[in-house]
């Protein structure tokens, strides 16, 4: 992700490359969000004259609360002068916790990662098997 370099943040820009992929135009621009582990993802394009800008949170915690989507909706000025449209989006790991977030809000679950009861755990890829290791 450029700022974070840790293996979790590359699992999870990888899974927002596949979402928003640059073939569709799409601009991808990570930030670490202040101490925390958290990530926000500036995601944006130009379609068809008009600016399309994607606020992402990447959290890696068992429940997602209100407090912590608070900064990607904080809007942000443009200094272009256009009017962008403007959409939010959470990635977290399966089967965390978003019954607190608005309906209205869109949620990715990341595949690489999800919480067995408490613990956050990898979901690594099952090993296949060719005809001469059989």
């Amino acid at each position: 992700m450029g700022i974070c370099t840790d293996i979790m943040h590359d699992f999870a820009l990888q899974e927002i490359k596949r979402i928003y992929s640059s073939y569709d135009g799409w601009k991808i621009i990570p930030r670490k969000q202040g101490n925390s582990y958290d990530a926000i993802v500036i995601i944006e394009r130009l379609n068809r004259g008009t600016r399309e800008i994607v606020k992402l949170l990447v959290t890696f915690k068992k429940e997602v609360t209100l407090d912590l989507i608070e900064e990607i909706t904080r809007p942000e000025k443009i200094t272009d002068g256009s009017v962008p449209r403007r959409f939010y989006a959470v990635m977290v790991p399966g089967n965390a916790d978003t019954s607190s977030l608005p309906k209205d809000l869109t949620i990715y679950f990341m595949k690489s990662f999800t919480f067995n009861g408490k613990e956050l755990v990898w979901v690594k890829k099952p090993v296949r098997k060719s005809e001469e290791n059989s």
